[in-house]
Formats: structure tokens, sequence, C-alpha cells
């Protein structure tokens, strides 16, 4: 993902952390706004505000990537053919009629790093995890056939592939990165159930409850591809890793593309994963950062290669 040609690889380490750091100020920020408008919050000691301190890092070095691209367009000496924000300079936003001012396009640049890389690679590891567990066995061996029978390199043949597309998606529906509850305001008088709720109700919900609805998933806490292989508009409507609507995950197409390809390349890389057995029973229990994280912040699997 072309930002800047400005990034080193130490300066990529530092920002991956920070931004994986950063998670636990979201979810207060949301609730509080005026803890980062006042700065309050970079004086919290510890722990408290190191959440805080990441996040302006993290801004900080959004902007630099951001004035490095406007220098670049301006001199016209390089190519931003593959830079993800570059279109943004010069476009009107559909949504707000006008072009993106500096600060938004710092926002922009934060939402595409954070969808892109973090939650993705997060999924990836519960993916790994979920087929590599012992009694999934026969997922992995059917997952690693569906591939090795596509042509190399062939991504159209990846997005078509029915088993594939499954185990993704059972993946979202068990581990979805995004379990915090979103918020949501109410435009319009909205009846549900018994009651009605009034314009301006913030509302919201939560994937990892209605991701494991017995009456739409049965049997809902065991990882099953093949349920999607002939899913019910129930089950398509109530997947939502990538929220819905106006306000959902604008990185989740760049997601999809890198989940593709990421599962083509383990699963022609000639080895069996199964779970370490260093691994304890709650080491991948999903723990709220906002984007959700493995317990134990790691996942050990053996590599078995193939005779």
């Amino acid at each position: 993902m072309d930002l800047s040609t400005e990034a080193t690889e130490d300066t990529t380490s530092l920002l991956m952390k920070a931004m994986d750091d950063s998670a636990k100020a979201l979810p207060l920020t949301s609730i509080m706004p005026w803890l980062r408008s006042t700065k309050l919050a970079l004086m919290l000691p510890g722990p408290l505000g190191h959440p805080f301190r990441q996040l302006v890092f993290w801004e900080a070095q959004s902007r630099k990537m951001v004035d490095h691209l406007i220098r670049v367009i301006a001199g016209g000496g390089e190519s931003t053919e593959k830079n993800l924000l570059a279109p943004l300079l010069d476009g009107v936003d559909s949504f707000l009629g006008r072009g993106l001012t500096k600060d938004e396009l710092v926002e922009e640049a934060m939402g595409i790093m954070f969808a892109g890389s973090g939650t993705t690679s997060t999924t990836l590891t519960y993916l790994l995890y979920a087929i590599s567990r012992p009694e999934n066995a026969a997922i992995q061996t059917r997952l690693r056939d569906e591939v090795l029978s596509l042509p190399v390199g062939d991504t159209l043949a990846l997005r078509n592939n029915l088993y594939i597309n499954a185990v993704i998606k059972e993946t979202f529906r068990l581990y979805p990165t995004i379990i915090s509850t979103l918020p949501r305001i109410v435009t319009e008088e909205f009846p549900i159930e018994h009651m009605t709720l009034p314009v301006g109700t913030v509302i919201g919900m939560q994937n990892y409850v209605h991701h494991r609805d017995p009456s739409v998933f049965p049997h809902p806490d065991l990882f099953r591809p093949e349920r999607w292989l002939n899913s019910t508009k129930a089950m398509d409507l109530s997947l939502t890793p990538f929220s819905v609507g106006r306000r959902n995950c604008i990185g989740q197409n760049l997601a999809w593309e890198e989940l593709y390809l990421a599962v083509d390349a383990v699963m022609r890389g000639g080895f069996t994963l199964v779970v370490s057995k260093e691994m304890k029973s709650d080491d991948m229990d999903m723990e709220d950062r906002f984007n959700i994280a493995p317990k134990s912040r790691r996942l050990l699997l053996k590599i078995i290669p193939h005779p």
C-alpha cells in the first residue's frame, strides 16, 4: 500500500505499533470527545495516556504522508498512479460537494492505513487459527485442494471460488475484527418492536451477538464454512463485519483482496499448519480494543512440510 515513499522500515514498524496501541483510545474518545480535543488525555500518566500519545504519533505520521504527496503532485516528478490518496486530492467528495481539506485528507489516510493493515492481519490470524485446529483438519485440506485447483496468479478465480469465500466468511462471522458497538444516530422516527425511537437517539449493533444468532446460524459456535455454500438471505443480511450503509468500512474491498492473496500464498506453501501445543486454551480469546486482538497477542503454529 503506497502512501508515501518517505516511509522507512523503522518508521513503518513504529507506525504499526502506534495504530495497535492507540486502539484503546478510540472507544473513549467516541464517548468523551473532549478528552482529545482539549488534549487532557495526553497529560494522563503511564498506560492511561499511552494510547492517546500513540494516536498523536499516528496522526503526525499521516500528516507527513499527506504533505509529501502534495509536494509530489505539485512537483510532478514522481508517479502517483499507485497511491491510494492521490485521487482524493483533486476530486470532489460526492457527499460534501467539495474537495477535502488537509485535515480531512489526514483522517482519510489514517482510515486507509487502519482498514488495510491491522484489521486484515487480525482476520488472517484467526482464519489460520481456525483451520489449524485439530478438529478442522478436513477444512484445511479442502481449502488447500481448492486453491491448488486454480491457476497460479488468477485473482479472479480466487474471488469466484465458493469454498475460499466460505472460509473467509465463516472467519468474519466467528471473529469479526470490530466487535464494539458502532454508534449511529437515528435521523427519523424508527418503530421497532413495541417502541418508537425518536430522532437523535444513539443506537448501535454488535457483530459478536448477531453473528451468533442460533436462529440464523445453527450451531453458531462451530467453525463450519460449508454453511455458506447454501446461504440463506437471513445469513447474508446478518453477516456485517464491515458494517452496512453509508458509514460502512472504506477498506473492505482492499481487505478481501489481501485475504484472497494471503490464503492463496499460504495454501500453496507445501505444508500443513497445526496449532502449537504451547498455546493455552484461552490464548486466542478475543479482546476488544475497538478492533479485536488475541488475548495472548500471539498465534503459534507448527509447520509440517509435505513430503
